[in-house]
């Protein structure tokens, strides 16, 4: 077992299901490549930590290192705020990842990182000045894009391909410097809102913005949509809302700071050691809506988040043999969820009787039926 571990690393050690590579920088690490059998290995959600154990030392993470998750089976990605660098193709061909949540202070979406893979929506966050040559090229479900008033560069083919893309909200009150004319290559008829009339004028008159064949502009609106969500428990450090997938959200903890900014449909708001209340905001980078409240109620122990927040009963037969979940009783449309002892999340619908999933080997998983949960090994 200990070599298989140490032949799968990419990088200096594991934590969480996370491979981390040390930076050089004091007390610094990137999360790597987890590269088992030839294949990335990571499959399902991730919530990447800010800092992280080794040994008996803290660690900041602070970089995605260059193809960190390219190829992998990731589908969603939450990267928090301690990271300052995104490496080039860190998510390159990740075909099934759909959502992620950027950090805050990052100053450029390089080459290639999220080129081929399945995001739908994308909102880039203040700070950033550069999108960078192929960096969403062939995302094919790509609809809605949110640029920040800070970028003034976009790369050769940055979204090129992106047939499906529907919408770019663009906050910068002068056009960006686009590189060569395949920037949006093969993309058509995508609405370009901007900050108001005056702006419009301006990247009507740019060569690179101007084309009628591939934007049509207009001012941004005011937002008076009321926000309708839903909310569930993802494992017991953290509270999921999902928020549907038409606009971006910022959100904002106890204190009014603002800690993300994303366009995913799912929120993931970190329970504390209290109570603590955040608000949601709608936006569209120049506007926003009214707040609602979420309450994320203090994190708790495994054990006790097993045993006291879902009631046991009706139980249904789960059943674990050498690699797969059985699953049998009345169970039909009752919500299904695997998730790992990492909290990421490996399988969600709903049930039917008599199910059969099939899941990685030699692994802990918390299977959530409805209200009842239990702890398997597989």
């Amino acid at each position: 077992m200990l070599f298989v571990t140490v032949s799968a690393m990419c990088g200096d050690f594991e934590s969480g299901g996370i491979v981390y590579s040390f930076t050089g920088r004091s007390l610094e690490v990137a999360v790597d490549q987890n590269i088992i059998n030839g294949i990335n290995s990571y499959s399902g959600i991730y919530i990447i930590p800010s800092t992280v154990n080794f040994e008996g030392t803290n660690y900041n993470v602070t970089a995605i290192a260059d193809r960190a998750f390219a190829g992998s089976n990731v589908t969603e990605v939450v990267i928090p705020n301690s990271v300052k660098e995104l490496g080039e193709g860190a998510f390159a061909n990740a075909y099934d990842l759909q959502s992620v949540t950027l950090p805050l202070y990052i100053d450029q979406i390089p080459a290639e990182c999220f080129a081929g893979t399945a995001i739908v929506n994308i909102a880039v966050p203040e700070g950033v000045i550069e999108v960078e040559t192929k960096a969403f090229k062939d995302c094919e479900m790509l609809h809605t894009v949110m640029l920040p008033s800070s970028l003034n560069f976009i790369g050769s083919e940055a979204f090129g391909d992106c047939h499906n893309l529907y919408e770019i909200y663009c906050s910068s009150p002068v056009p960006p410097i686009v590189e060569g004319a395949d920037a949006f290559d093969g993309v058509k008829n995508v609405d370009l809102v901007l900050a108001d009339y005056e702006t419009v004028d301006f990247y009507l008159d740019d060569p690179a913005w101007g084309s009628e064949e591939i934007f049509t502009m207009f001012p941004d609106e005011d937002i008076t949509t009321l926000i309708e969500y839903s909310e569930d428990v993802f494992n017991q450090d953290w509270k999921r809302v999902n928020v549907g997938n038409h606009l971006a959200y910022k959100v904002f903890d106890e204190n009014d700071e603002l800690v993300a900014l994303t366009a995913a449909d799912n929120l993931y708001l970190p329970a504390l050691d209290h109570d603590a209340t955040y608000s949601i905001v709608a936006t569209t980078i120049m506007g926003d809506s009214d707040p609602i409240y979420v309450t994320v109620e203090k994190t708790t122990g495994i054990d006790e988040f097993i045993d006291d927040a879902f009631p046991p009963e009706p139980e249904p037969i789960i059943i674990a043999r050498q690699g797969t979940l059985y699953v049998y009783g009345d169970n039909y449309r009752r919500l299904l969820s695997v998730w790992d002892m990492a909290g990421r999340l490996y399988y969600v619908r709903m049930s039917s009787d008599a199910q059969v999933i099939d899941l990685p080997r030699n692994r802990v998983y918390i299977v959530k039926l409805g209200n009842y949960v239990k702890k398997v090994f597989i």
